[in-house]
């Protein structure tokens, strides 16, 4: 008989490679799950990604057509879709990305607060925590745009305010200042969504435990990216193929767009859906594996597990 597998521990301390292990162990052992649940969430968001997407590809292409054209007005009506197109696909790979999140951490949560694991956990189940994941995502995301809205305004008054000689320097360093800050905002989510903080709350120990650990960071994000990055890569390759094979057709048929069959360009939109569909399967690399860098932050620095054995000591 098959003996059970250790149950994965998220709060743990973990080398790098013991973290890319439970990453990885746990999608293996929770993949129908995942599959079953983030298709049934986000097929309908995909559908519409999809629409937007090829919208967008094709108010390029038409605005791309009219810079040699003189009137301002053809120039205008071409921007229209093409920024009516952009802010739709915007809007809805927000809400992809919120419902992904959600459901991710909302599993990951459940998985380590039961005993049976993920093991009969329907949709159902996790509708009360992935709603409550939804609203918070939102809040953090809402927030963090906020954040930067004040950070560019910020930069945007220093740059103004300095020679014009120094401003090189001063981008420079705004670009480190940057890229040091944000890898430690990469636990802001699995905080807020993984542990009962407030918003700040969790703002505060993502930073605390963030710049603590930032090296361990830096390597789940690169190696889950690159991982990440060739599995999007793979189901938006015959989109992208698909798409200029559209344009190869329209630019020969001499008027455009117009000619392409409709049973082509249906086979794109499906192309696009996959695609949108691959980019959130892939995307789930990364969320794992930041839950497990969390964990492992937060035993490093707050021993979470530690202190939890002790106030329950009277239980054993």
């Amino acid at each position: 008989m098959e003996t059970e597998k250790t149950k994965i521990a998220l709060y743990a301390k973990r080398t790098f490679g013991e973290k890319f292990n439970a990453t990885f162990d746990f999608i293996k052992e929770n993949w129908k799950q995942l599959l079953k649940y983030t298709l049934y969430l986000l097929l309908p968001v995909s559908l519409i990604q999809a629409l937007s997407l090829n919208g967008l590809m094709s108010a390029a292409r038409g605005m791309s057509a009219m810079v040699s054209n003189t009137a301002a007005f053809a120039g205008a009506s071409a921007m229209i879709p093409f920024f009516s197109y952009y802010g739709l696909f915007l809007i809805v790979a927000l809400v992809g990305t919120a419902l992904l999140m959600s459901l991710v951490y909302a599993m990951l949560r459940t998985y380590n607060e039961r005993e049976e694991r993920l093991q009969g956990v329907t949709l159902g189940m996790l509708r009360p925590m992935l709603l409550h994941n939804v609203k918070r995502t939102f809040f953090v995301l809402l927030f963090g745009m906020f954040l930067m809205i004040v950070v560019s305004l910020l930069f945007g008054v220093v740059s103004v305010a300095i020679p014009a000689s120094a401003l090189p320097y001063v981008v420079f360093l705004f670009i480190l200042v940057l890229f040091a800050v944000v890898l430690p905002l990469g636990l802001w989510i699995p905080a807020y969504l993984l542990e009962d903080l407030t918003l700040i709350g969790s703002l505060k120990k993502a930073l605390r435990i963030g710049f603590a650990t930032w090296g361990g960071i830096f390597a789940i994000v690169f190696v889950m990216g690159i991982i990440s990055g060739i599995l999007q890569g793979v189901t938006m390759i015959p989109w992208y193929i698909g798409t200029i094979v559209k344009y190869v057709l329209g630019a020969s048929s001499g008027e455009g767009m117009g000619d392409v069959s409709m049973g082509y360009s249906f086979l794109l939109y499906l192309l696009a859906v996959v695609q949108a569909l691959g980019a959130y399967f892939a995307m789930i690399f990364v969320l794992v594996g930041l839950g497990y860098q969390y964990g492992h932050a937060s035993e490093k620095i707050d021993s979470v597990m530690v202190d939890s054995d002790i106030s329950n000591f009277d239980k054993l």
